[in-house]
């Protein structure tokens, strides 16, 4: 049986899409895929797709168009009432 265990964390869920391009390579699937925070939405995507290398570097091309401002919604004003204590966040959940 072979399990995947995927990682949370931002950077480690771009490290397992090329992980599971050389997994796949070389025929080695998943019976279980187990993930946390980011390594849940990565596993998501992967269990829903077939276990082969062209769904590892599907995953890969979302990886390489997201940009911090699609993840983090920074304005400078919101950051800088959080800094002077004036505002319990510095990011705001929704612009």
């Amino acid at each position: 049986m072979n399990a995947f265990v995927l990682t949370g964390g931002g950077s480690p869920g771009a490290v397992h899409v090329g992980m599971l391009e050389a997994l796949y390579e070389r025929g080695i699937t998943p019976d279980l895929i187990v993930g946390t925070s980011v390594g849940a939405i990565n596993g998501a995507f992967i269990a829903s797709r077939p276990q082969i290398p062209e769904t590892a570097r599907s995953r890969g091309g979302v990886w390489r168009g997201l940009r911090r401002a699609h993840v983090f919604l920074l304005d400078f004003a919101g950051g800088f009432l959080g800094f002077a204590g004036l505002r319990r966040h510095f990011v705001s959940m929704c612009h």
